[in-house]
C-alpha cells in the first residue's frame, strides 16, 4: 500500500523479485559477473541475484536517472538480504528534511587506510 501524503504509511516495495518486471525501476552496472532472478532454495520464491568480482563495479541503482528522486518520505526501511559468505555493500543515499544528502551504508567489509 503508497499513500502519496506527508505522512505515509503502509509498505512500498521498490525492488519485489516476484513481480513480472522487478528491474523496471532500476539501472544497473555488472562487469565480470551477473545479474538475474532465480529461486531461492530457502524460501522457495524469486530473488534477484546480483554477483561480481567488485562490488563497486557490479551494483543496481534506483531511480534509474540519477537526476531524479523516488519522492519517498516514509521513516522506516526494511532490507530483507540473505548472507551467501560474500563481500556486500548496500548504501541509500536520502535527502532529509533539512534538504542535507545523508548516506547509509551497511557492509560486510572494511578496508582500513592507514
Amino acid at each position: 500500500m503508497f499513500k502519496s501524503s506527508k505522512d505515509e504509511t503502509g509498505y512500498l516495495s521498490i525492488l519485489y523479485a516476484i513481480g513480472p518486471r522487478p528491474l523496471s525501476m532500476w539501472d544497473s552496472s555488472v562487469n565480470n559477473g551477473h545479474l538475474k532472478r532465480l529461486t531461492d532454495a530457502d524460501i522457495e520464491s524469486p530473488v534477484i541475484e546480483l554477483i561480481g568480482a567488485n562490488v563497486n563495479k557490479n551494483f543496481i541503482t534506483c531511480p534509474a536517472d540519477p537526476n531524479t528522486t523516488l519522492g519517498i518520505s516514509m521513516h522506516t526501511i526494511v532490507l530483507l538480504i540473505k548472507s551467501l559468505r560474500k563481500y556486500f555493500s548496500f548504501e541509500i543515499l536520502i535527502l532529509d528534511s533539512k534538504n542535507i544528502k545523508r548516506r547509509f551504508r551497511a557492509c560486510n567489509f572494511q578496508v582500513n587506510h592507514i
